[in-house]
């Protein structure tokens, strides 16, 4: 049994007998969203992609939907993509064994599965330099419900890559050794199969792979891994952060971090899921512009089944204590006194027309203290972004994890994913 799984549900004869007039019915939705509702700071390119994911959730059912993403498991979705679109490639995977939990016993959780590229060339350049430079650890999003999207992450994914290796080579020179970058992606278990806390207990399984040295890459530096992850990934970054910090007691310890000695390169987290919902909360953020609605958010979090009293669940919302929160995040990123942050740099980013708004500006400013910058289309991102160590940044009018979107589509020119690559050039 892989990481995700496919469910063996189905639809019935009605459900499919269904989407005869659903199918004309989204049509039309679509166009007239286009024509008459669309986001007016948005490229064309970003609209359609936003109306497509926005009216396939208000049309489709929830069962259909589910279904849908589930056809293709994140890793044959990898490989088809690589095979498809860059077979030049180097692409391999790693089972990771998982150790005895000292905690809850989850019956039947697989071993997660490490997808492997290393190393990533560089667009007419050719693949000079060590494999041994930065690794880029890389965590989905999807609500801890839906596989990796290829069609709109693998894109994204590898132009993260191929951002941290032109850094590189720049670094090179003047002077520093011209390194590649290596990608990881990770294959965790999907909810609602395997709910919280079974993806922390999979990310600690991993990091304590890849800095072991009988991996199969070698015993890997902290000081060389990136940890970035959009949405539900963004929450898992954080989790094994404050795993680090505030050990759980589900999942196992991270053998091979050195507490106190040890950083890593950078973290990113893009539209983080940070914040749970608690029984009788009201949630108010607006849906206009973003493809994530306020029920879909509650749904996937009834799906996940998260302790919201648990940090590596609720990130900025487990306590309404804010010294109990700082013991967390303070050693996370070096605020306690005496205490290394675990992170050299960190970038948070969110679109302003984000459902999860309110939560992304809360763990930026509260958690992780990052300075706030609000940039459009008009930023000079190379002053305001780049070179910042610790940074929050609000991307206008854009919507939830906007460059796996614009990646889908091949649009180069989104704030939020240009504000990326740019932070990611002074990393």
């Amino acid at each position: 049994m892989t990481a995700d799984e496919p469910p063996s549900e189905s639809l019935t004869l009605w459900e499919k007998l269904s989407l005869i007039w659903l199918f004309p019915l989204f049509a039309i939705r679509l166009l007239t969203f286009l024509l008459l509702h669309r986001n007016p700071t948005l490229h064309p390119l970003q609209n359609l992609a936003l109306a497509y994911l926005k009216l396939s959730r208000a049309t489709f059912s929830a069962k259909y939907l589910h279904l849908q993403a589930r056809r293709t498991p994140t890793g044959r979705a990898i490989a088809s993509y690589l095979s498809s679109k860059h077979p030049n490639i180097a692409y391999t995977t790693v089972t990771v064994p998982l150790p005895e939990s000292p905690g809850l016993k989850l019956r039947g959780l697989p071993e997660p599965v490490l997808h492997i590229l290393t190393p990533l060339p560089i667009e007419g350049e050719g693949a000079t330099g060590r494999d041994d430079g930065t690794t880029l650890l890389y965590l989905h999003g999807g609500g801890y419900v839906n596989p990796l999207r290829a069609t709109g992450h693998m894109p994204f994914i590898l132009s993260l890559s191929q951002s941290l290796s032109r850094s590189s080579r720049s670094s090179s020179s003047s002077g520093a050794t011209c390194t590649t970058t290596r990608t990881i992606i990770l294959e965790y278990a999907l909810s609602p199969e395997y709910p919280y806390p079974s993806q922390l207990i999979q990310a600690a399984a991993t990091l304590s792979y890849l800095l072991s040295p009988s991996s199969a890459l070698g015993q890997l530096n902290p000081s060389n891994i990136i940890l970035a992850g959009d949405s539900a990934g963004g929450q898992l970054v954080g989790a094994l952060l404050a795993h680090l910090a505030h050990p759980s007691p589900y999942a196992p310890p991270v053998q091979g971090w050195k507490e106190g000695e040890d950083q890593f390169k950078a973290a990113v987290f893009i539209s983080p899921w940070a914040s749970m919902q608690r029984e009788g909360d009201v949630i108010e953020a607006d849906d206009k512009w973003d493809y994530l609605s306020r029920n879909q958010g509650g749904r996937f979090q009834e799906l996940w089944a998260p302790r919201v009293d648990e940090v590596w669940a609720n990130l900025c919302g487990f306590s309404s204590d804010a010294g109990e929160q700082e013991e967390v995040w303070g050693r996370v990123f070096g605020r306690k006194g005496g205490h290394k942050a675990m992170v050299g740099k960190t970038l948070v980013t969110v679109g302003t027309a984000e459902v999860l708004l309110d939560s992304c500006r809360r763990f930026g400013r509260e958690c992780v203290r990052g300075k706030t910058v609000v940039v459009d289309r008009s930023s000079d991102l190379e002053r305001e972004v780049k070179g910042k160590d610790v940074l929050m940044v609000e991307c206008v009018g854009e919507a939830h994890v906007q460059p796996a979107l614009d990646a889908a589509l091949g649009y180069k020119d989104g704030v939020m994913m240009r504000a990326i690559l740019a932070w990611l050039g002074g990393v």
